[in-house]
């Protein structure tokens, strides 16, 4: 019989008690300091990744929202509203996860559906009024999940800092 034992690394307790409640306001401050550096991290990422002409909308739509900031015993900020972002660039969504875009027109098209596959016919009076404007299918940016392991990062180095 084979017995194992696994220890981590670190012990979170450790070091919430020895640096973050020691330097619980400096902690926040930076916390909240954060927030600025992500929105901007976002940002930036966005617009490396544009391709092609870009009115700036996407990356305009995206603001930081404070709600708690250091010394308020607690720190909440958040990135994008997103009511304000589906009225600015009603689009984010799409462009974080990829997709296929459509324009939103319907035509008619002569021709009949045949189970689950639709026959065109040109010579038929009848129809079905079928979408059209399929712009084509978008590459994920994956915007937010990068801004999300970001923000992971900072965190870590907000740590290590505050351990000297």
């Amino acid at each position: 019989m084979i017995s194992m034992s696994i220890t981590p690394k670190f012990d979170s307790k450790i070091i919430y008690n020895e640096f973050i409640e020691k330097n619980w306001f400096e902690f926040q401050s930076a916390l909240f300091d954060a927030g600025s550096t992500m929105l901007s991290y976002m940002q930036q990422f966005i617009t490396s990744k544009i391709k092609g002409e870009s009115n700036g909308n996407l990356v305009r739509s995206i603001k930081l929202y404070s709600e708690a900031g250091a010394g308020a015993g607690s720190v909440s900020w958040g990135i994008g509203l997103i009511s304000e972002m589906d009225a600015i660039a009603p689009y984010w969504h799409i462009i974080d996860v990829g997709g296929s875009s459509f324009k939103g027109d319907y035509h008619f098209v002569p021709g009949f559906f045949d189970g689950n596959k639709f026959r065109y016919n040109p010579m038929m009076a009848e129809g079905k009024s079928l979408p059209s404007g399929v712009k084509g299918i978008i590459t994920p940016m994956h915007y937010i999940s990068a801004t999300r392991f970001q923000l992971d990062n900072e965190i870590n180095k907000i740590i290590t800092n505050l351990k000297g």
